[in-house]
């Protein structure tokens, strides 16, 4: 009779390293006789690839080394709320000690109507450290805003995670608020999600966040024809479910075509911080594709998107602003000018920005991270853009006298494009709902809505077009054929109908 196989109980870390093996092609049968397991436990693991990877890139190294199996907390949503709130507190740089937060989770779990027993002892604050790595609590507030030394740290972990990964592969997003009407006496933000890959060769539409869910501005107008991903929130900023969602219906799909289309293995790993407005990393997977948090910290140091890409993308859009304010037209004034615009000007400009933003930068962005791209080179500060700008900006009434500083302060990236959370925010996110997604159907000034045009009209419209670009002395012929191409495409659409 055949002697039972004696039970092995591996660890995190040797998953993982069964997994990285068969990824590069080594026989499940030799794996098992290596690390004592049978083929169908190997088997196991591969089907639940996904979650042992994210589990282990959210766990400390000395946790993985020691733990076998993924299982969470008992209070998984009273553990998820209380890192929300710890994530949150230590970028602002707030002292945090352990009596602080075993309050905290005793306040969470009342909020959440938890466990009435639950008495938030040393040891389930003990287990909560070591679940999400946290080897110590105090950060002082100059480390906490640039901590160069776990930089020069993460490039080493950084390497071995995207070691199976080419830089088509590699994506990085992240958001940056938009004050639309940033002049003198009224501002309105939106807020803006950009994504791209580190070859720049997969650049993805911004993300673009206002307040309401439909604007006046967009009546009668096909939404899918818009050059972003509109959504909105009742304070313009993002969520963890509307990032849950743009993960979800762009990033997953058009990478997949992305990769099928270039003939890549369908996986892709996607960077981002880890502000309180991104879901856990747990929740941004499908299949090979997921997400993974870059540490706290180091995102200005390392984050390819926090270097220069946000603020050439804003400055772009603030030339376009200010050349749509000093167009010339005797009739209205600039303040006139600035009443008259609305969130669908906005949406075109700051698209067309995201489209000049050409693809050396993008790939400039990845050299604190990743060094050793081909063709990352020195990165060098905006100079050009500033002095254009800054021509533009004394062309304005009483800015004549404006500085390059004017001009840097009012280009800055001046947040992160998500509000702080309140403890309600909180428990609200990990619950599933958003306390801030009813939309808000209130009305910018500017947002007239958009009547619909007759075929009749819009083909006598683009007749006359081209007739204007035909006697026009520095038309060239790609003008005169992109208006012919239109009025084809206009002729076609209407024979549908």
């Amino acid at each position: 009779m055949a002697s039972k196989r004696k039970h092995k109980s591996c660890t995190l870390k040797e998953k993982l390293e069964v997994l990285k093996r068969l990824h590069k092609g080594e026989s499940a049968t030799q794996l098992s006789k290596e690390f004592g397991v049978g083929k169908a436990t190997i088997s196991d693991w591969k089907k639940n690839r996904g979650k042992i990877e994210q589990f282990c890139t959210t766990t400390s190294e000395k946790t993985i080394e020691k733990r076998s199996k993924t299982t969470v907390s008992s209070y998984e949503k009273l553990d998820e709320a209380l890192f929300l709130w710890f994530t949150q507190e230590r970028q602002k740089g707030i002292p945090i000690t352990g009596p602080l937060i075993q309050e905290k989770e005793l306040q969470l779990n009342k909020l959440m109507d938890g466990d009435v027993s639950f008495t938030a002892s040393c040891g389930f604050l003990d287990r909560w450290k070591k679940r999400h790595g946290i080897r110590q609590l105090t950060i002082t507030g100059e480390k906490l805003s640039a901590d160069n030394e776990a930089a020069v740290d993460y490039l080493e972990e950084f390497k071995c995670i995207i070691s199976s990964y080419s830089p088509q592969q590699v994506y990085n997003a992240d958001e940056t608020g938009l004050n639309f009407k940033a002049l003198p006496t009224k501002s309105l933000r939106l807020t803006v999600l950009a994504c791209s890959n580190a070859s720049a060769t997969n650049k993805f539409p911004l993300m673009v966040i206002g307040k309401s869910a439909k604007p006046r501005c967009f009546k009668n107008m096909n939404m899918n024809s818009l050059p972003v991903f509109y959504r909105n929130q009742k304070k313009a900023w993002m969520d963890r479910a509307l990032f849950k969602e743009w993960f979800d219906k762009q990033f997953v799909p058009k990478v997949k075509a992305f990769n099928k289309e270039n003939g890549l293995p369908p996986r892709a790993l996607l960077l981002i911080d880890n502000a309180p407005s991104h879901p856990e990393e747990m929740q941004l997977v499908c299949d090979d594709i997921k997400a993974i948090f870059l540490p706290p910290n180091v995102t200005s140091i390392l984050q390819p998107m926090d270097q220069g890409v946000l603020q050439a993308l804003k400055q772009n859009y603030r030339k376009m602003l200010l050349r749509s304010l000093l167009e010339d037209n005797e009739e209205l004034t600039i303040l006139d000018k600035l009443m008259k615009m609305n969130i669908k000007d906005v949406i075109y400009w700051v698209a067309e920005a995201w489209e000049n933003t050409c693809k050396e930068s993008l790939q400039k962005s990845w050299k604190n991270l990743w060094p050793e791209l081909e063709f990352v080179q020195t990165v060098f500060p905006p100079t050009k853009e500033n002095c254009e700008l800054l021509q533009l900006v004394k062309r304005m009434p009483g800015c004549e006298n404006a500085e390059e500083e004017c001009v840097e302060e009012w280009t800055a990236v001046d947040d992160c494009g998500h509000e702080e959370y309140t403890d309600e925010d909180i428990v609200a996110a990990v619950q599933g709902k958003s306390a801030d997604l009813d939309a808000d159907d209130s009305e910018e000034e500017g947002d007239a809505p958009t009547d619909v045009v007759p075929h009749t009209a819009a083909a006598s419209a683009l007749d006359l077009a081209l007739r204007y670009v035909e006697q026009h002395a520095d038309a060239t012929p790609t003008d005169v054929m992109f208006m012919r191409a239109s009025i084809r495409w206009k002729r076609q659409y209407t024979n549908c109908y």
